[in-house]
């Protein structure tokens, strides 16, 4: 059999007839095509302008037609129930072989429009009067996608993007508002491509970023113009250049944006993980005579005769937690020599290892060293046998005093020049034994219970005290004086001993509001 496909005689223009045909009747030939793909838009789009375009079909012997070519054009003008079908009839003769092929190249070389050539369409069809509505119902699109259609079709750098990128038209736009910026453009289309769930997010970002880089440029322009200098951000540890935060007038008042402009004023710009700030900043500013804020962020004003008095009474007191720690452990040592142990020691045992008084979690790590040592016995030491449990081998009946002094300790370890100033529940629970057993609290310890020391007790300021605290409220080194002793604040030694001159350092990073020197130049903010 040879695969030579024999040319058949051409139908004249006499032997074809263009006639209309019933969609129902008519027979649908054996096709190549076995996907119909018939869509809603194609349905919707005969139903309102019928088969434009006809069918090729051969005549059947009994009056009927066989379509050759158009089985989706028939199937659509079924569901749309426009039954009359345009068809050009053409005298049988072909082989089947012939069928086949002028169907494959029928379907095989058909191009649909692109979309800069669809766009360029609709966009005809709006000048020639149609508006988007009609024109959508027209071809079977929504108006969204045809009025972003046709606003590519107004914009050429969309209608590039559409062309050579393949981003819908919606996408097209974005990228084109960013025509300036060839960076941002990229970043859209890779977002395109790589996350399309994310675009809108992504473009958005980008836009409220360029808003912020043009109120920054249009700020700069203006301090420029009027001579104000403009810095690099500072580093956290100058301590020359802080910001407005960071700083007050003599009196404690805010710089605020009054301050733009004054003496030692810089500002600063940066590009920020959440956008562009600007920061206003004052260089060299004790020259000035500006005052830096304390730590907690409070003005840095001269003393009271209230805070002065509090902040001689604090480093009297830890000098009398010093001295008394001395006597209050010389005492438990003696205390734990006795031959018997307290009747209430199992109670006190028992409140301690079952609410972890004080630090018996950490003693334990530490294999009770600290017990050993009230105990007068040797350091305990990893791989040996624990002090402790040998000295209870070596003399059972001081079992309950070893374990006392192992609760004791805990207790006694836990406490510091704090505990006066914020005594907590486990410390008034210890000290309170502490005097039952007999111990003589001093004036500082019974502070912990509660117990306020007489006031003629308490030392009178001498006037070498005086002097001291003029001097340290004054700021002789410049930042004024160190923060008066507050619960919120104190947690070291150096806290205690009332601070020095350089303080926790206010970051000097922190977020500034950009803000136009005058009043109703305000509005500037800038993330």
């Amino acid at each position: 059999m040879s695969d030579t496909i024999t040319p058949q005689p051409e139908a004249s223009a006499a032997g074809v007839r263009l006639q209309f045909v019933d969609a129902r009747e008519v027979m649908i030939d054996q096709n190549v095509r076995t996907n119909t793909k018939i869509t809603k838009p194609f349905v919707n789009s005969i139903k309102r302008h019928g088969v434009i375009v006809p069918v090729l079909a051969h005549p059947a012997e009994d009056g009927r037609v066989y379509v050759e070519d158009g089985q989706r054009r028939i199937l659509a003008a079924i569901d749309a129930e426009r039954y009359e079908v345009p068809a050009f009839v053409i005298p049988e003769g072909d082989t089947e072989t012939a069928r086949i092929v002028r169907q494959l190249i029928a379907n095989e070389h058909r191009a649909e429009l692109d979309e800069v050539e669809r766009v360029a369409a609709w966009k005809q069809l709006e000048l020639d009067g149609m508006n988007v509505v009609a024109i959508a119902r027209s071809v079977g699109e929504t108006p969204k996608r045809v009025k972003a259609g046709i606003a590519v079709a107004d914009n050429k750098t969309a209608a590039k993007e559409v062309a050579k990128y393949e981003v819908t038209f919606d996408q097209a736009l974005a990228i084109a508002e960013f025509e300036d910026d060839p960076k941002a453009a990229e970043r859209l289309r890779q977002t395109a491509r790589s996350n399309p769930a994310q675009f809108e997010h992504t473009a958005q970002r980008l836009r409220d970023q360029r808003t912020d880089r043009q109120v920054v440029e249009e700020l700069i322009a203006t301090y420029t113009e009027r001579g104000y200098q403009r810095i690099d951000w500072p580093r956290y540890d100058d301590k020359d250049t802080l910001p407005f935060s960071a700083l007050t007038h003599a009196d404690g008042t805010d710089l605020g944006v009054g301050y733009v402009g004054g003496n030692g004023y810089r500002y600063a710009v940066r590009d920020a993980w959440n956008g562009f700030e600007v920061g206003h900043f004052v260089t060299e500013w004790k020259k000035s005579g500006l005052k830096k804020r304390k730590a907690n962020g409070t003005p840095n004003l001269p003393w009271t005769d209230e805070q002065k008095a509090e902040r001689r009474t604090l480093i009297a007191n830890n000098k009398a937690w010093e001295s008394a720690e001395k006597v209050r452990r010389e005492w438990l040592v003696t205390f734990l020599s006795r031959k018997r142990a307290p009747k209430d020691a199992l109670t006190f045992i028992a409140d301690a290892v079952i609410e972890n008084r004080g630090s018996l979690s950490g003693a334990l790590s530490e294999r009770h060293r600290f017990a050993a040592e009230l105990l007068g016995l040797s350091k305990p030491e990893w791989g040996e046998q624990n002090p402790l449990a040998a000295h209870i081998a070596s003399h059972p009946a001081r079992t309950a005093t070893v374990l006392l002094a192992v609760a004791i300790a805990a207790c006694e370890a836990a406490t510091s020049k704090q505990t006066w100033r914020y005594p907590t529940g486990d410390a008034v629970a210890y000290f309170t034994a502490l005097r039952e057993w007999g111990y003589a609290l001093s004036d500082v310890e019974n502070i912990v219970l509660g117990i306020a020391p007489d006031a003629d007790e308490q030392a009178e300021p001498t006037p070498q005290d005086d002097a001291a605290d003029d001097a340290e409220s004054a700021g002789e080194g410049g930042e004024g004086a160190p923060e008066p002793a507050e619960p919120e604040d104190a947690n070291t030694d150096a806290e205690d001993a009332g601070g020095t001159e350089d303080e926790d350092e206010d970051d000097a990073e922190s977020g500034i509001e950009a803000s136009a020197p005058d009043a109703e130049e305000c509005e500037v903010t800038v993330a």
